[in-house]
């Protein structure tokens, strides 16, 4: 399936088989997703939070 990118407007292809937690990404801008839920042949998809090291800061 694809869906298009937030982002960019690109397509986004997910697999048929998408599972919630699941992390996609946007190939013409690079931004990755976390898929949300799935019902179906709908799929939702939110910006997946970029993690940072703390370092002990």
């Amino acid at each position: 399936m694809k869906i298009e990118c937030n982002t960019c407007g690109g397509q986004i292809s997910t697999p048929d088989d998408s599972i919630v937690g699941e992390l996609v990404g946007c190939k013409d801008c690079g931004v990755e997703y976390e898929i949300v839920s799935v019902n179906g042949n709908q799929i939702q998809l939110q910006a997946a939070e970029s993690i940072k090291e703390d370092w002990g800061e």
